[in-house]
């Protein structure tokens, strides 16, 4: 499965929810991404913005909207904290 993300700049974030589309082999999906969901993405415990946050927590990201994409029709996926626990 190919998945390409924004660039980090292009990542719309609002108060407690961050907004992109994701290019799936070839179809955009719309993402919504929790704000307990980036920190758990990216696992650090020191201060930075939610956009050097998407970005740092990219690979993990990817990974959760490539599972989505695979169990369902593509469509909104909305990813929260439970999608990274172990």
């Amino acid at each position: 499965m190919n998945i390409l993300f924004p660039h980090v700049d292009s990542v719309y974030v609002g108060e407690s929810l961050i907004y992109f589309d994701a290019i799936v082999d070839g179809v955009t999906v719309n993402c919504v991404l929790t704000e307990h969901a980036l920190s758990a993405a990216t696992g650090v415990a020191q201060v930075m913005s939610r956009r050097e946050a998407f970005a740092f927590g990219q690979p993990a990201i990817k990974e959760v909207v490539a599972r989505r994409a695979r169990d369902s029709a593509l469509g909104p996926i909305v990813i929260t904290r439970a999608e990274f626990r172990a």
